[in-house]
């Protein structure tokens, strides 16, 4: 994991749940990361922490990322809480859609 993104995203967390920054300060910032970052296989948590700052862009609060889940990406990162992911597969069609294209699932 890019371990100065990482803090990066911590601290942006903090700065905007204490009120140093405004929701957009912090979902531009989020943005742009998510412009020009790549993410590993290995860095779910922290993208998912840095989608949900980009979720803080509309001027319509009932829209915002809820601070709870803020709270919960950010100790995710800080390996204070677990970060479950759960990971689901379509149906039969396609299973059958993969092999045909030679991949076996």
């Amino acid at each position: 994991m890019d371990n100065n993104l990482k803090t990066k995203t911590i601290n942006k967390i903090n700065d905007y749940l204490a009120g140093r920054i405004s929701k957009k300060e912090a979902s531009d910032w989020a943005i742009a990361v998510m412009k020009q970052k790549n993410f590993a296989v290995d860095e779910i948590v922290l993208e998912d922490a840095i989608t949900a700052l980009c979720g803080l862009h509309d001027d319509d609060d009932r829209w915002d990322t809820a601070q709870d889940d803020l709270i919960y990406l950010k100790n995710c990162l800080l390996g204070e809480s677990p970060y479950v992911v759960t990971l689901e597969f379509s149906s039969k069609k396609s299973v059958i859609r993969l092999n045909s294209k030679g991949v076996n699932p």
